[in-house]
């Protein structure tokens, strides 16, 4: 199966890329989460997660925890801020 996240870590091969986690924010709309370790904070402006390291939190409003599995997560909303800590 194709893995983006791999396939863009072979085109950097002089990057130092660390398996912590991987984000994709598409269009302030949905933020795609790949690594996340559980939810710390949900609600309609701020939802938080924590990965290996740290917490990364994502702020805006109407936000949605619009899909939860073992790694991955989906957020969807108005997302405003990403930042991890």
């Amino acid at each position: 199966m194709f893995n983006f996240f791999n396939e863009l870590k072979k085109t950097l091969k002089n990057e130092k890329l660390t398996d912590k986690y991987n984000i994709v924010n598409m269009s302030g709309r949905i933020l795609y989460v790949e690594g996340h370790t559980g939810i710390c904070q949900l609600s309609k402006e701020a939802i938080s997660f924590k990965f290996k390291g740290g917490v990364i939190i994502v702020e805006g409003r109407d936000l949605v925890l619009s899909e939860l599995m073992d790694k991955t997560l989906k957020i969807t909303g108005e997302i405003k801020k990403v930042e991890a800590i």
